[in-house]
């Protein structure tokens, strides 16, 4: 037993039995053991990981109780199944002849255990944590089943007591009300976490209005803490994935009040003039039918996406549109500007060609040192005032033709009188395919003719340096993209591993992984969406030939004339059925997640 914080003698009962016994306090946990040696017999342990809270109690006379409050995942001896039980730990302070003494020696157990469970790194000596945390708890009384509140009232509170959780509650009355009061509020920033009791609906809410904000940067940072109440629930199955524990309430109810601050991607979604932020999904044909059609059954549950399914296998809507996607591992925009490498990636085609009569031969004709912008012999090829055509060292290519000498071609004049001067003047704007020759270093490798960017080109311009976080709605697509078009059975981007508590779509996609897939079907057949319906396809396990996923950074929907029974979702919302540009945007938003030592 190592770095022992606290040791004392409490009064321990077992079986009615009241023993003394000596409590050591650890950074691992609790040990109760039955006499002062480190090697006596331990008579119980309680893990540091499983405490959620402390109280202090006034017995009978002058003793006082410790209460350790811990739920210890336990392995059901029937079913087989891992599951949490509440167990409370009672240790009597009675050594003392005085009420005070009593308490004294309890508070200060008291204080230091919730300090070590506030702060890991805590040792004795350290300020201990006495104030108590603040959350905002938002209960969506119609939510799902309409259970938001019962949970509340007979699970969730009493755990935040327990927990020392002060709280302030706020029950949702109509669409939108999460949302509108996250905007407003100026007291925002006193919370440590915004809890959400219901379904993904409020998550969504209090996301975009968190975003809404003009303090967005930093109120986006503050962590959302997820109790299913609703008939999604979807991110609250994903984070409990990842913490790798059951997905129950309780085990929800834990990750709240012992959770540390995570991040989350979130996915950027432009329609129109619109913006939304995305933490699940993004649906259109017969995944988006389900969600939007089962409304109506809201009663059942997590069940009405089964019943709706079911009928579904009857027909199946076939949608018309296009698909661009940029694969997460092809990220970078093609960038034709000056600065850019002149290397293998770069379409020839877009290069000026060399003019042969400027030719010379290094090994022959020396370079005359006074030709401006030619680097001096004391000079690197690096440093400032070298050419931007030669060569750089870190990138790797075949070796330049011996034949040209490339630091000759930025400053000769080959179109006027032959003194070294060119305007450029009259060449800006001209079609590259017109030059014979590089220009001079201050001229960007660029286009505005009509006859390389027609008014219906999708490709971006070739001046333009932009990542994808940065493309939108109306941006050019670039042509690394690649386009899907013709019918679909259903398109949807997906960005967590979870689409429901029961539907789990992805095995090991993280709660930040930067990127999100894309799954779209062409020619789905009724066993390709019993596969789906029975969560027999995940991207890590597909070896359907109609199902594909693609690993994505970014993707454009550009579905066709709406017609009856035709959906676009957003995290189970329904918007209108009108082009869409999505982009992941990586863990700019934060969760309560359980450390990975857990």
């Amino acid at each position: 037993m190592t770095d022992i914080l606290l040791s004392d003698e409490f009064v321990y009962t077992v079986n009615n039995y009241d023993y003394v016994v000596t409590v050591w306090l650890t950074k691992s946990g609790v040990f109760i053991c039955d006499g002062k040696e480190q090697h006596s017999y331990r008579l119980k342990y309680i893990h540091l990981h499983d405490i959620i809270g402390v109280k202090a109690h006034y017995g009978e006379k002058d003793t006082v109780f410790l209460l350790i409050y811990s739920f210890p995942l336990v392995k059901n001896r029937f079913n087989g199944k891992t599951q949490r039980c509440k167990k409370v730990e009672m240790l009597c302070a009675s050594q003392h002849q005085c009420t005070t003494g009593n308490l004294k020696q309890v508070m200060l157990w008291k204080n230091t255990i919730t300090s070590c469970l506030r702060s890991p790194k805590f040792k004795v000596g350290d300020p201990q944590v006495t104030e108590h945390r603040l959350y905002l708890v938002f209960i969506n009384p119609k939510g799902g089943k309409g259970i938001a509140k019962k949970l509340w009232l007979n699970s969730v509170r009493p755990m935040f007591d327990i927990a020392s959780i002060e709280y302030k509650e706020v029950y949702t009355e109509y669409s939108g009300h999460a949302r509108d009061y996250v905007i407003k509020d100026p007291d925002l920033f006193s919370y440590d976490s915004i809890v959400t009791i219901s379904g993904d609906g409020i998550i969504f809410e209090v996301f975009n209005g968190l975003l809404k904000r003009e303090d967005s940067a930093k109120a986006i940072k503050i962590p959302l803490s997820i109790i299913p109440g609703g008939s999604g629930n979807g991110l609250c199955a994903s984070i409990l994935h990842q913490c790798g524990i059951p997905i129950t309430l309780m085990d929800a109810i834990f990750v709240a009040i012992r959770g540390v601050s995570t991040p989350l991607d979130l996915v950027k979604v432009e329609q129109g003039d619109e913006v939304m932020w995305s933490f699940l999904s993004i649906a259109w044909g017969l995944l988006s039918a389900v969600d939007v059609e089962s409304e109506k059954m809201r009663w059942l549950g997590e069940a009405r996406f089964t019943v709706e399914a079911v009928k579904k296998l009857l027909s199946f809507p076939i949608k018309s549109g296009k698909v661009w996607f940029v694969k997460a591992e092809d990220t970078h925009v093609e960038n034709l500007s000056r600065s850019s490498s002149v290397n293998s990636e770069i379409n020839p085609e877009f290069l000026p060609k060399f003019n042969p009569t400027l030719r010379r031969k290094i090994d022959k004709e020396p370079v005359p040192a006074d030709i401006k912008g030619l680097p001096t012999s004391s000079q690197s090829p690096s440093s400032k005032g070298s050419s931007p055509r030669r060569r750089s060292s870190e990138v790797d290519e075949e070796p330049l033709d011996p034949e040209i000498d490339f630091t000759t071609l930025n400053d000769v004049d080959h179109d006027t009188d032959g003194e070294g001067s060119i305007d450029m003047s009259k060449m800006r704007g001209r079609c590259i395919s017109e030059l014979n020759n590089y220009p001079d270093p201050d001229a960007e490798l660029s286009c505005a003719c009509d006859k390389c960017n027609p008014p219906d080109s999708k490709a971006i311009p070739a001046d333009v340096s932009r990542d994808v976080e940065n493309l939108g709605l109306n941006d050019h697509i670039p042509s690394t993209w690649t386009m899907v078009k013709g019918d679909f059975g259903t398109v949807m981007a997906f960005s967590a591993t979870h689409l429901s508590l029961g539907y789990q779509i992805s095995e090991s996609l993280r709660l930040d992984a930067g990127y999100f897939y894309l799954m779209f079907t062409r020619d789905l057949k009724r066993k390709d969406f019993l596969q789906i319906l029975l969560q027999n396809i995940t991207p890590e396990s597909n070896e359907s030939k109609t199902i594909n996923f693609e690993k994505i950074k970014a993707f454009r929907l550009e579905p066709e004339v709406s017609e009856k029974g035709a959906y676009v979702t957003v995290d189970g919302e329904l918007v209108p059925y009108t082009p869409l540009h999505a982009c992941i945007h990586k863990g700019i938003a934060r969760v309560m997640c359980l450390p990975t030592h857990n």
